[in-house]
């Protein structure tokens, strides 16, 4: 009986100096791994310094009362997630300047005026109407991959920069009213015609 008791205590001994060691090698792994993250990213934003800053966000004008002819089709605080931005043309060429590479929990709004991604805990972005490319529905953005048509990619021009914003909308039928949306007004770029400058003619030419 004392034999067994010996052998049970014997077996709960454990070996700290092993224990810590590999605690402390793990640790510094991980430290390292997260260091070349760091590294990668400020020498990425480095050579993206031709990316000016966002511009200013306005305050989100109330939706139209009613739809105008060829006026935008209007939505409003769309749920989004935010996963990220790249130059137009590459999607593995992330944009982390300006707060642009930080995934985020994002509304989206669009109207005539243009549109407003509101996130949380990053910077807003605003894309004025004239500077609208489009919209489009993909499966990828920034290095992220998701199912077809997973991705709603917003194209809009930043400076001498065309910049593709990827969101991911859960709700495809309103991933497809924004999509729409955007489009309406990337192609609604007509200047309205000044009526002082209209002329109208009542009776016969002389």
């Amino acid at each position: 009986m004392t034999g067994v008791c010996l052998v049970l205590a014997s077996a709960q001994v454990t070996d700290w100096p092993e224990r810590i060691g590999l605690t402390l090698g793990v640790v510094a792994l991980i430290g390292a791994v997260l260091g070349l993250m760091r590294w990668g990213w400020v020498r990425r934003g480095r050579r993206q310094i031709d990316i000016g800053p966002l511009p200013e966000v306005p305050q989100i004008p109330g939706a139209s009362a009613g739809e105008t002819a060829g006026s935008a089709v209007e939505v409003t605080g769309v749920a989004a997630r935010y996963l990220g931005a790249t130059r137009s043309g590459d999607w593995l060429d992330r944009i982390v300047v300006h707060g642009l590479g930080v995934p985020s929990a994002a509304e989206v709004t669009v109207r005539n005026q243009g549109v407003w991604v509101i996130r949380a805990g990053a910077p807003d972005i605003f894309a004025a109407a004239p500077d609208v490319v489009g919209a489009r529905h993909d499966r990828g953005i920034a290095g992220r991959v998701l199912e077809t048509d997973g991705v709603l990619v917003i194209s809009w021009r930043h400076g001498e920069q065309v910049i593709d914003l990827g969101l991911r909308v859960r709700d495809a039928r309103r991933a497809e009213a924004v999509r729409a949306a955007v489009d309406a007004i990337a192609t609604d770029q007509s200047p309205p015609i000044d009526p002082a400058l209209s002329t109208t003619t009542s009776g016969d030419p002389a």
